[in-house]
């Protein structure tokens, strides 16, 4: 066997065993001791993340809180429209209890976090055990926009027309954020 083909033995290794750090797009940027405890690569101790198997890099990292998060497009589009909706009703239900009187101020900070969870509730069981990793964001937002009608728009209109009724109208806002809160809260868990 000659040496050239020896040499093109050794150079092409098949995918199978390519190594860890192959696939890391992790890069120290200096000189270093320490390595990741998975993909082996030199890694600054700025960069590192502490695991119970030692030190990581953030690709790493990365990668495995990816692995958590099965959702698609779809399904954001689902929760979104679960949250318009259900934010819609809230808003509506937030306007009403803020409209009772002396204690709305109270009753809208209970009201407002049952909203919230109520929603959270309603898309956790139209999407089963499918997890997004925006998933949170996407719901407060349309629970914002939906219920924007009812809560935000009668203080902003109170506002331009100079009414000292204003003050009055934000009580609903003061439910709508304890509920954004609270949904927020239920589905980052």
């Amino acid at each position: 066997m000659s040496a050239e083909s020896i040499t093109a033995q050794n150079t092409a290794s098949p995918a199978s065993d390519a190594r860890p750090e192959d696939s890391c797009p992790y890069v120290a940027s200096g000189p270093t001791t320490l390595r990741c405890a998975k993909c082996n690569r030199p890694l600054m101790p700025k960069d590192a993340r502490r695991t119970p198997t030692g030190y990581v890099c953030p690709y790493y990292i990365k990668a495995r809180v990816a692995t958590f998060y099965n959702a698609r497009p779809i399904h954001y589009v689902i929760g979104g429209a679960i949250a318009l909706a259900l934010g819609a009703l809230g808003g509506f239900v937030l306007q009403l209890v803020g409209s009772i009187g002396f204690f709305a101020i109270i009753l809208s900070a209970f009201v407002g976090p049952i909203v919230g969870g109520v929603v959270a509730e309603a898309i956790r069981r139209a999407l089963g055990k499918t997890r997004g990793q925006y998933m949170w964001l996407v719901a407060a937002v349309c629970v914002g926009i939906g219920a924007a009608y009812f809560t935000l728009l009668p203080p902003i209109v109170l506002l331009l027309a100079g009414s000292p009724r204003f003050l009055f109208a934000l009580i609903p806002v003061l439910g709508l954020a304890l509920a954004i809160g609270a949904l927020v809260a239920r589905m980052r868990v």
